[in-house]
């Protein structure tokens, strides 16, 4: 039997516990995508295409990012055409309110990850055209909880397959493992920053920055 593989396998297995050496133990998944990120070709020659000297990695995924929700906002947004749901954000508050209700106000804003002041005009808007509706919380006399109504399930029955095919669109042609992988980072990073955005919000960008991973390089004294 030929070890040439597994002799490469090892090497990379001690280089990548060389990137995390004050890190805790590592995970398979954590390897796989290392692993692949350093292996492609095509994903290292994207990086050098669109790298500039005063551009980093990191300023680069943010960048990315930022023009990925704007792919899928405008995708969502033609998908929505014609019907009462005017945003991206008046769909997703629609099938939560559908998947967890009765669920308050408070509750429906925070699993989308909204400010309140902007969670509150969505689910304004979904009441006004009579999409959900609010009833008096059993224990709680200032909370609202919303369901939604028939005339909300009928919108939601002529727009999910449309959302679906939106999705689709929206992870373009990744391969499934591709796609398996790219979600398993993204559900890396929202398990990161859920919390920095769910608890006690800093006061400044100082104190927000004491968030910074200690290998990053940039943590604040």
């Amino acid at each position: 039997m030929k070890y040439a593989l597994l002799k490469q396998v090892l090497e990379e297995v001690e280089a990548f516990e060389q990137t995390r050496p004050s890190a805790g133990a590592a995970m398979l998944a954590d390897f796989a995508a290392w692993l692949h990120t350093r292996t492609t070709e095509v994903s290292i020659g994207m990086a050098q295409s669109v790298a500039t000297p005063r551009m980093s990695a990191e300023a680069e995924i943010g960048k990315l990012i930022v023009f990925m929700n704007r792919y899928a906002r405008s995708y969502i947004r033609l998908g929505l055409a014609g019907t009462p749901l005017l945003t991206p954000d008046d769909f997703a508050y629609l099938a939560t309110v559908l998947g967890h209700q009765p669920l308050s106000k408070t509750e429906v804003i925070a699993r989308n990850v909204h400010e309140k002041a902007s969670g509150t005009e969505v689910i304004k808007r979904l009441l006004a055209h009579g999409l959900v509706a609010e009833q008096a919380h059993a224990t709680d006399r200032r909370s609202k909880l919303l369901t939604v109504t028939e005339a909300g399930m009928g919108v939601l029955g002529q727009v999910f397959g449309r959302m679906d095919q939106a999705a689709q669109l929206i992870a373009g042609d990744l391969t499934p493992d591709e796609r398996a992988q790219l979600l398993y980072l993204l559900q890396k990073l929202d398990a990161f920053h859920h919390p920095i955005y769910a608890g006690a919000r800093p006061g400044s960008f100082e104190q927000l920055l004491r968030h910074l991973p200690s290998g990053s390089g940039n943590k604040p004294a």
